[in-house]
C-alpha cells in the first residue's frame, strides 16, 4: 500500500500512470492487434530515446552528440525492420500505417511515463524520509499501485467514451482469453513494471531503459516458436541495431 505519500507523489505517479498505462498501453495493445507483438515491441526501443529527450526537457539532463547518434541508429534499426521495397517507390511500409502510428505512440508513452515515474518516486522518497528502510524497499511496488489506480480509472473512462462496456461480459466468458490476460497482467503490469521502477531506483534511468529495450531481441525466438512467425535476417539485424542505438545513449 502507498503509505506516507504526499500530493506531489500522487500527482506525478498518476500522470505517469495515465501516460504509461492508459495512453501507452492503449497504443501498444492496438499495435499488437494490427502488426503483431514482435513489431509492436520493436517500436518500444523508442522508449529510452524518448525518456532521454524528455529528461532533457523536464529535468535539464544534457544530451551528448553520442546520444543524438544513438537516436539516429535506433530509428535506422526500426526502419530496417519495417521498411521493404515498394513497387513504385524505393521504400514502402510493409506494415499497416495505423499499426506503425500505434507502435510509435506506445514507445513514446513508455518513455515519458518512465520519466514521470522517476520524478514521482523521488518525491515519494523525500516524503518518507531516511528512517524506514522497509518502505523504501517496497517503494517501487507502492508506486506501481498508484499508477495502476490511475490506469484503472483511465481505462474505465476510455471505455465509457468509446461505449465499449458491452464487451466486458463477452471477454469474461472467454476462459482461455481471461487466463492469458491474467498471466499477462501478473508478468507485465505487476512484476515487470514493479521491477522496472526498482531498476530506476537503484540505477540510472538510462541504464534501466537500455536493459528493458532488449525485449525486441528476446521476443524473436518465442514469436517464431509460438506463433510460427517467419523471421528474416534483416528484421533480426534491425532489432539488434535498434538496441545498440539505445545503448549509445548512455555510454559515458
Amino acid at each position: 500500500m502507498p503509505i506516507g505519500t504526499d500530493s506531489n507523489t500522487w500527482l506525478w505517479l498518476s500522470l505517469s500512470g495515465f501516460v504509461g498505462y492508459v495512453l501507452g498501453d492503449f497504443c501498444l495493445f492496438n499495435s499488437y492487434v494490427i502488426i503483431g507483438s514482435r513489431f509492436g515491441q520493436l517500436f518500444m526501443t523508442l522508449a529510452p530515446p524518448t525518456a532521454a529527450l524528455f529528461g532533457w526537457i523536464m529535468l535539464g539532463e544534457r544530451l551528448s552528440l553520442l546520444a543524438w547518434t544513438g537516436m539516429l541508429i535506433t530509428i535506422t534499426g526500426i526502419g530496417m525492420s519495417v521498411l521493404g521495397k515498394g513497387e513504385k517507390h524505393k521504400f514502402s511500409l510493409k506494415l499497416p500505417f495505423k499499426g506503425v502510428l500505434f507502435g510509435i505512440g506506445a514507445g513514446m508513452g513508455q518513455g515519458i511515463g518512465l520519466v514521470l515515474s522517476k520524478v514521482g518516486m523521488d518525491y515519494y522518497a523525500l516524503s518518507l524520509g531516511e528512517g524506514n528502510s522497509y518502505i523504501h524497499t517496497t517503494l517501487p511496488f507502492s508506486s506501481t499501485f498508484i499508477r495502476a489506480i490511475t490506469g484503472t480509472i483511465g481505462f474505465v473512462l476510455l471505455m465509457a467514451i468509446r461505449r465499449q462496456f458491452h464487451t466486458l461480459p463477452v471477454a469474461m466468458r472467454d476462459k482461455k482469453g481471461m487466463k492469458a490476460a491474467l498471466w499477462a497482467t501478473v508478468t507485465g503490469p505487476f512484476i515487470g513494471v514493479s521491477l522496472s521502477l526498482m531498476a530506476t531506483q537503484y540505477t540510472a534511468v538510462g541504464i534501466a531503459s537500455t536493459l528493458m529495450a532488449l525485449t525486441p531481441v528476446m521476443i524473436i525466438w518465442p514469436a517464431h516458436m509460438i506463433f510460427k512467425q517467419q523471421i528474416t535476417i534483416k528484421e533480426v539485424a534491425g532489432a539488434i541495431i535498434s538496441v545498440i542505438g539505445v545503448a549509445l545513449f548512455f555510454i559515458r
